[in-house]
């Protein structure tokens, strides 16, 4: 216990940091459901720290805090290793407490509530900032992933501060903001090879929404914008080409099929996926894409369903279905700037899945998957749930109420 100070002190500062901001203090409503959700999120940290599992990346980060000099090697082939580097340069400061790193992914949440507030504000969704943090923070399978040390939970933090850099581009071009943006994805880019490719993506629909996207109060001309843009990305391109970054649409395909077909043969397991990737023909990629991506995203399907680990799995992917429906319903019903922005996360948020998707051979590999863009899919999807549950409610409740009033009328005029 007594190695553990740094951890315990992580857990009262991942309780109180969300107070540093006034638009999260100023609702007592929204801080009680961020600490909610850390209720549950340390009853996992505890559970795991004191009753231990499988911790691969905190034995491998114990082990370089303990070598005579710090190693530094951070390179976008390899994000386990960027990870257990990360771990292994706290843990020689802090000590190798298994605490301690699973606080680490705690605080990563913590933020990542943060992003998910000023995102809200940024798209005036106010009113449904509650729900959407309780959705974000309650998912069991992203409460488990998120609290313990994995690379899923700072995945989805720099993903949602890429995501939030973009928006703040969007409103106010400049070049700090672009410094920014670049930061965020270079970290994203990090933790994992699939990210890192995804990150290049990122970046120039990131830079090309940010800046074509604006119709109005933009004071640059038209032939100005065109040329930054033309600039920045193609200097990206020919940045991430000089770091093996980046990837054609042919060579996405054909790492990702080989990268299926490696983990298919690898693990033979009931839950691998069915779907084949086919990239031999166009017709055989537009036909078979679509099926391997919402495989992906939907997996398991009833039929499947054999325990009770695949009743949650099933649960989960409803919902996700269900958010996903509501997030397109709510883009198709905007307009204007809400309409562009809620564009934009859609496309933003469906690419890093397709990423995964071609990469992915089975639907437990995809529930750690689905985390690090979970975040977007509910900001979208929520607040059109949340106006369907109230308008379905008024319907029922509603006509019972004014029945039963027709119904007391009568009564007192017999």
């Amino acid at each position: 216990m007594m190695q553990d100070w740094a951890g315990w002190l992580l857990v009262l500062f991942n309780f109180s940091i969300v107070l540093m901001w006034k638009r999260v203090r100023s609702d007592t409503k929204l801080v009680y459901a961020i600490w909610f959700c850390l209720v549950l999120h340390h009853a996992v940290v505890f559970l795991n720290v004191y009753i231990p599992d499988a911790y691969t990346f905190h034995l491998r980060g114990a082990e370089l805090a303990a070598l005579p000099e710090p190693e530094w090697s951070f390179v976008t082939s390899n994000g386990g290793k960027n990870y257990t580097h990360f771990l292994g340069l706290l843990y020689r400061a802090f000590g190798a407490s298994l605490l301690f790193g699973k606080e680490l992914s705690v605080l990563a949440f913590v933020l990542s509530c943060v992003l998910l507030v000023k995102l809200v504000d940024h798209l005036d969704l106010r009113r449904f900032r509650v729900g959407i943090i309780l959705l974000f923070g309650l998912l069991p399978s992203a409460v488990i992933f998120r609290s313990v040390a994995l690379r899923e939970s700072w995945q989805a933090l720099f993903f949602l501060l890429s995501v939030y850099c973009t928006i703040r581009l969007w409103k106010r071009p400049c070049i700090l903001n672009i410094s920014f943006l670049l930061m965020s994805a270079s970290c994203m880019s990090l933790l994992h090879h699939g990210l890192a490719r995804y990150a290049v993506y990122l970046v120039v629909i990131s830079v090309y929404w940010s800046i074509f996207g604006r119709k109005k109060g933009v004071r640059w001309s038209r032939h100005l914008r065109f040329l930054f843009t033309g600039l920045l990305v193609v200097c990206v391109i020919i940045s991430s080409q000089k770091m093996g970054l980046f990837m054609t649409l042919g060579e996405a395909l054909k790492a990702g099929e080989n990268m299926r077909q490696t983990l298919l043969a690898y693990t033979d397991v009931r839950t691998n996926f069915s779907s084949i990737l086919d990239r031999s023909s166009v017709l055989g990629i537009v036909t078979t894409v679509p099926m391997v991506f919402v495989e992906y995203m939907f997996a398991p399907f009833p039929w499947q369903v054999e325990n009770v680990k695949d009743v949650w799995a099933l649960l989960e992917s409803m919902l996700r279905f269900v958010l996903l429906f509501f997030a397109v319903s709510s883009w198709r019903r905007s307009s204007g700037k809400a309409r562009s922005g809620y564009g934009f996360l859609l496309i933003a948020v469906l690419g890093m899945e397709l990423v995964w998707a071609l990469g992915t051979a089975n639907w437990g590999t995809a529930i750690r998957h689905h985390i690090p863009g979970y975040g977007i899919i509910v900001l979208l999807g929520v607040p059109g749930l949340t106006l369907f549950i109230r308008k379905l409610q008024f319907e029922i409740f509603g006509r019972r109420k004014v029945s039963g009033e027709l119904n007391e009328q009568s009564l007192h005029m017999s």
